[in-house]
């Protein structure tokens, strides 16, 4: 990753309006009393700058201490997903419509404003399927793509599609035009391809489709990254450390394997470059475990 991962710290402001991706988080604290004894209460707050953030994180904690206070709650604004952008570091700003970010998990992610990622899961093979397969019955994941392949042809004809087989399921790149991750048609598509009801949630929350572009940590016997963005600045040593160390163990694991196009396989002029750092940093082409 090392071709395409950048500094985070001189991200130039401004390029972030299409695929929002807080520059700076605040975090504060309170301690209240409650029936059950004194409580510690969290809030972020996150801006394009340190004051906007400290700001927002002062009126988040307003609004959770109140509704502690009343014994209501408001999970629309503090829960995942929910209106709140993603706490995550940003590694790359690739133009106005694309960022790099790393997860919680410590992965790469592309977050990208129209070029669309369905995410959808399949049922682990047990004993049974591997069993079957054996007899001559129908490979599970071969009638899975069948599926999908009918469902995107039905629900979007003339579109051109790539599919990739992931460590958990299938993954879908719309490549001859654009999406919105919050329309009335994506949500459709979502619905009838079977997407993952979270990523489908998550996408049109932040208004931005994501895709993981590096694998799982636990899938490379490496262990999970140590604290959470934005570190302070004694922990950003032992992070650098796990750094090297996810590099090392992700080394010969990519995290999807290209299976085929559905469609056009020309794509878009402004997605191609997405798609080309897709494959390129997932490396969907190389004979490798996906993790």
């Amino acid at each position: 990753m090392a071709s395409i991962v950048a500094d985070g710290a001189g991200v130039p402001r401004g390029l972030t309006r299409l695929v929002y991706v807080p520059r700076f988080w605040s975090r504060t604290k309170s301690e209240i009393e409650t029936d059950a004894g004194k409580r510690l209460l969290v809030a972020w707050g996150f801006g394009d700058d340190e004051a906007q953030a400290r700001a927002e994180a002062e009126r988040r904690m307003q609004r959770l201490s109140q509704h502690f206070a009343t014994g209501t709650s408001d999970p629309g604004e503090y829960d995942y997903g929910g209106g709140r952008p993603l706490r995550e570091e940003i590694l790359q700003v690739l133009g106005p419509s694309a960022i790099l970010t790393r997860n919680r998990h410590g992965a790469v992610v592309l977050n990208a404003a129209s070029l669309l990622f369905l995410d959808v899961d399949l049922p682990p093979e047990g004993g049974l399927g591997r069993l079957g397969r054996l007899l001559g019955k129908k490979d599970p994941v071969a009638t899975a793509v069948e599926r999908l392949r009918d469902a995107l042809r039905t629900a979007a004809p003339g579109v051109g599609f790539r599919l990739y087989r992931t460590a958990a399921g299938l993954r879908v790149i719309a490549v001859d035009r654009e999406f919105d991750p919050a329309g009335i048609e994506t949500q459709a598509l979502m619905q009838r391809t079977g997407t993952d009801e979270a990523f489908a949630r998550l996408c049109r929350s932040q208004k931005s489709f994501r895709a993981r572009l590096t694998p799982k940590h636990w899938r490379c016997a490496c262990p999970k990254p140590p604290g959470e963005h934005p570190r302070e600045e004694s922990a950003k040593a032992e992070f650098a450390a796990w750094c090297q160390r996810y590099e090392r163990a992700i080394e010969e694991h990519a995290t999807c394997r290209y299976v085929e196009t559905v469609g056009s396989g020309t794509p878009l002029a402004k997605l191609a470059h997405l798609i080309q750092l897709h494959d390129r940093a997932t490396r969907c082409e190389e004979p490798l475990p996906l993790a």
